[in-house]
């Protein structure tokens, strides 16, 4: 797994926006673990903003204002960027107004917008948190009843614009890390000081014992039977095993999720687990199920449109 910390730059009271692959990933566990730090405090009473999922909009805006200027008058790129820019520094000053001096921790966990995130915030320390996407898939079909099939595939495409966003800024002079929660829960402390190393926060007044006993919250197995999914603080058990989400998966998980993101696994350094049996038959399977997936994909999108005009009516 590459470490895709990038080098220090000049540390600025700068906000530290946390993006997840998808919701399960953890990122209630990594804010948990940063808001932790005395100089840290993470910003309410919304506590997922979405503020980079919404990026798009302020690019737009700003190209279409740049568009419509006179090139007669001088505009050029750099005004363009500048436009961006202060566009984004509003955003980083609505989040530094409610931390009250300290350092703003801010998430959501989508990575829909990351594309745009240093046009936007070319100052601000970013943190993309992944997970392998069988413990993803799995803890959101228990917790939200989600569809395997269908986040399978958004997993896989939040993989997919992840890993070309690290192929651009992995190597850049940006304040980003990129974390695997399975190297945060099996190595905290070091993944801890590797972030705070790059977002210029001082570790030796970081409390590495306290955090390692703090409570959970969130998860989709610390609850009683038949109690919804909640976010109040559950004490840690003593065996609990936040990596087996997905060893009970059979051959035909396995297989499936394979097919779909398979090679999105081994970019992030996870290994797949290949269960063997007939790969042909596997194949004319997967383009069965493929062909299924279109057609009930299809029938959903039109029940929408007529719902829609039904409602409209």
């Amino acid at each position: 797994m590459p470490q895709s910390c990038t080098s220090l730059a000049p540390v600025q009271e700068q906000p530290i926006f946390i993006l997840g692959i998808l919701p399960r990933c953890g990122t209630n566990f990594l804010w948990d673990l940063l808001t932790a730090h005395p100089n840290c405090v993470g910003v309410g009473p919304i506590h997922e903003d979405f503020l980079v999922y919404r990026a798009k909009h302020l690019v737009e805006y700003a190209d279409s204002v740049y568009e419509s200027w006179n090139r007669d008058w001088g505009a050029d790129e750099s005004i363009h960027r500048q436009l961006r820019e202060n566009l984004g520094a509003g955003v980083c000053r609505f989040l530094m107004q409610q931390a009250a001096g300290k350092r703003a921790i801010t998430k959501t966990p989508r990575v829909d917008g990351l594309e745009h995130f240093f046009a936007l915030f070319p100052h601000a320390c970013l943190v993309i948190l992944v997970r392998d996407g069988r413990a993803v898939v799995e803890s959101g079909v228990k917790s939200f009843g989600w569809y395997r099939e269908s986040a399978i595939r958004h997993w896989a495409r939040s993989a997919e614009r992840i890993d070309a966003f690290n192929k651009k800024f992995g190597d850049s002079d940006r304040r980003y890390c990129l974390v695997r929660y399975e190297d945060l829960w099996t190595d905290q402390e070091r993944e801890l000081r590797r972030m705070f190393n790059q977002f210029g926060l001082d570790a030796g007044i970081y409390d590495f014992e306290a955090a390692a006993k703090l409570p959970l919250r969130g998860s989709s197995t610390l609850r009683d039977s038949g109690e919804k999914l909640h976010w109040k603080p559950v004490e840690k058990p003593a065996d609990f095993d936040a990596l087996a989400r997905f060893r009970h998966w059979g051959r035909a998980r396995h297989q499936r999720f394979n097919d779909l993101a398979g090679e999105a696994l081994g970019r992030f350094g996870y290994n797949k687990h290949d269960p063997g049996g007939n790969r042909v038959a596997w194949a004319i399977w997967h383009r069965l199920l493929d062909i299924w997936w279109l057609v009930a994909r299809s029938l959903g999108l039109i029940y929408l449109r007529l719902k829609g005009r039904k409602n409209r009516g």
